[in-house]
């Protein structure tokens, strides 16, 4: 339930005290005029789920010789308030960031109060908005295993309509990815009864689209170069002539078995300019085949592919995986098959001494 505070603001020709839950005139000549003449200020500290509030206030008053032989007065004020939020998400979208497990959320925030606001937020920096002024957060947040949130149960399923179905699992998943955000706003102020700070939310916020950006692919790919992991801008070094070798693991998180799969590992150079030469059959040698087939592949478990590769030249050389589902029985999202990129740069290999 959302908490008030009422605060009391007397008029000039007279003025009121508030104790033990009543309000005592201390003026014996202020009238019923006086008392209506009293601003009453209301702050909201618990932002509810209905969008206004409404209360009654009762005042019991006092003074002069009515006072002393007991005798008070009452009135009942009817108060209705609209609350607003103190941030609104105009907008929201997604980046992809350098980690397949990973991505960028963009929250364009509005600051609709008449102070100056600071909103932060996990792994961001802090935001200063000025009265009406709107501006973009940026912030790096790991991808979310939708598929570990419970399910409902069958019971509740069977009664619930579709649409009904997937608002709930929005609604979920909404939660799941605000829990994780921390995103907080307070109002700058001099003037310690106008600072003020809460919580926002994105739950409302977020459309199928964004929500398809920010899961977690199903099948997850692990590449290791030399036994080291291959992810987030690594850029893994060897000795020209060396054989290096490439790992590729598969994890199905799905629920259904997948596969059977195709790998194949195809070398490039990326001259910066948009070009890229994937003719190196004379500066990249695969040990073996450049394409590795993967069985079927159960839920909860994981299959590896392994080989080997030589480096010829020197110079800095990306590896392009392309996957291939061999399954004719449905067709599975491009998004799943999401593999990390792979930067080697090839290296001389230093001369022995007395050589």
């Amino acid at each position: 339930m959302p908490l008030l505070s009422f605060c009391l603001q007397p008029s000039m020709s007279s003025f009121l005290r508030r104790c033990g839950g009543q309000l005592s005139q201390t003026d014996s000549t202020a009238s019923l005029q006086d008392l209506q003449m009293f601003r009453v200020g209301i702050c909201v500290f618990n932002f509810p789920l209905q969008p206004t509030l409404e209360a009654v206030l009762n005042f019991r008053y006092s003074g002069g010789a009515g006072k002393v032989e007991g005798y008070y007065r009452e009135m009942s004020l009817g108060v209705h308030v609209d609350v607003e939020p103190s941030v609104f998400f105009t907008r929201v979208s997604t980046l992809p960031a350098t980690s397949t497990r990973q991505c960028h959320l963009l929250l364009d925030i509005f600051n609709p109060t008449e102070h100056e606001l600071t909103v932060s937020a996990k792994n961001s920096e802090d935001l200063v908005l000025h009265p009406s002024e709107c501006q973009r957060m940026a912030i790096q947040v790991d991808k979310f295993d939708f598929e570990s949130l419970p399910q409902l149960d069958q019971e509740a399923a069977h009664f619930s309509s579709p649409k009904q179905l997937e608002e709930e699992q929005q609604h979920a998943q909404g939660c799941q990815i605000n829990s994780k955000l921390d995103i907080c706003w307070s109002i700058i102020s001099f003037h310690p009864s106008l600072q003020r700070h809460g919580e926002a939310s994105v739950e409302g916020a977020l459309n199928q689209l964004v929500l398809e950006h920010l899961q977690l692919a199903p099948l997850q790919w692990d590449v290791l170069v030399n036994g080291k992991p291959c992810d987030c801008d690594v850029v893994a070094d060897c000795r020209v002539g060396d054989a290096v070798t490439l790992e590729v693991k598969l994890t199905n998180l799905n629920k259904n078995p997948v596969g059977p799969l195709s790998l194949t590992v195809m070398p490039y150079q990326d001259y910066q300019n948009g070009v890229q030469n994937y003719d190196l059959d004379e500066a990249v040698t695969f040990v073996g085949s450049n394409t590795f087939f993967i069985d079927v592949v159960k839920p909860r478990e994981s299959s590896v592919c392994e080989g080997a590769l030589l480096f010829l030249y020197t110079g800095d050389f990306y590896l392009n995986m392309k996957v291939q589902d061999d399954s004719a029985r449905r067709e599975l999202p491009l998004a799943w098959f999401t593999l990390p990129g792979v930067h080697v740069r090839a290296q001389d290999t230093p001369l022995q001494a007395g050589a």
